[in-house]
Protein backbone atom coordinates (compact mmCIF):
# COMPACT_ATOMS: atom_id res chain seq x y z
CA UNK A 1 0.00 0.00 0.00
CA UNK A 2 1.17 3.62 -1.00
CA UNK A 3 0.75 6.57 0.88
CA UNK A 4 -1.10 9.55 -0.02
CA UNK A 5 0.85 12.22 -1.19
CA UNK A 6 1.58 15.13 0.76
CA UNK A 7 -0.85 17.84 -0.60
CA UNK A 8 1.68 20.83 -0.45
CA UNK A 9 -0.01 24.56 -0.66
CA UNK A 10 -3.51 22.49 0.31
CA UNK A 11 -2.38 22.24 3.92
CA UNK A 12 -2.47 25.35 4.68
CA UNK A 13 -4.83 26.85 2.32
CA UNK A 14 -8.07 28.27 3.42
CA UNK A 15 -9.94 27.27 0.33
CA UNK A 16 -9.16 23.41 0.41
CA UNK A 17 -11.45 21.39 2.19
CA UNK A 18 -11.01 17.23 2.13
CA UNK A 19 -13.49 14.89 0.21
CA UNK A 20 -14.40 11.41 1.12
CA UNK A 21 -15.52 9.58 -1.24
CA UNK A 22 -17.96 5.98 -0.07
CA UNK A 23 -14.94 3.44 -0.19
CA UNK A 24 -13.32 5.79 1.91
CA UNK A 25 -10.28 7.27 -0.16
CA UNK A 26 -9.70 10.98 -0.01
CA UNK A 27 -9.46 14.20 -2.18
CA UNK A 28 -8.37 17.62 -1.35
CA UNK A 29 -11.05 19.97 -3.12
CA UNK A 30 -10.51 23.51 -4.08
CA UNK A 31 -13.60 25.74 -2.95
CA UNK A 32 -12.28 28.30 -5.43
CA UNK A 33 -13.36 26.02 -8.49
CA UNK A 34 -16.57 26.69 -7.61
CA UNK A 35 -16.46 30.02 -8.67
CA UNK A 36 -13.53 30.44 -10.74
CA UNK A 37 -13.15 28.22 -13.67
CA UNK A 38 -9.10 28.64 -13.61
CA UNK A 39 -9.07 26.14 -11.14
CA UNK A 40 -9.64 22.67 -10.70
CA UNK A 41 -12.23 20.91 -8.55
CA UNK A 42 -9.47 18.26 -7.16
CA UNK A 43 -6.11 19.26 -8.38
CA UNK A 44 -3.39 16.71 -8.69
CA UNK A 45 -1.21 16.83 -5.10
CA UNK A 46 1.03 17.74 -4.23
CA UNK A 47 -0.29 21.53 -5.05
CA UNK A 48 3.66 23.56 -5.07
CA UNK A 49 2.44 26.84 -7.31
CA UNK A 50 -1.61 28.30 -7.15
CA UNK A 51 -2.45 31.57 -8.06
CA UNK A 52 -5.46 31.15 -5.57
CA UNK A 53 -3.74 30.15 -2.47
CA UNK A 54 -4.33 32.16 0.82
CA UNK A 55 -2.80 30.94 3.91
CA UNK A 56 -5.41 30.22 6.36
CA UNK A 57 -5.65 31.91 9.70
CA UNK A 58 -5.40 30.31 12.92
CA UNK A 59 -8.28 28.56 14.20
CA UNK A 60 -10.06 29.20 10.70
CA UNK A 61 -11.61 26.43 8.52
CA UNK A 62 -10.43 22.93 8.00
CA UNK A 63 -6.30 22.01 7.95
CA UNK A 64 -5.52 19.05 6.20
CA UNK A 65 -2.78 17.07 7.87
CA UNK A 66 0.45 16.28 6.03
CA UNK A 67 -0.56 12.65 5.55
CA UNK A 68 -3.92 13.70 4.98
Amino acid sequence: MTRDPLPGLCASCRFARTQESAKGSRFSRCLRADEDPRFMRYPPLPVRECSGYAERAEGEGESLPNGY
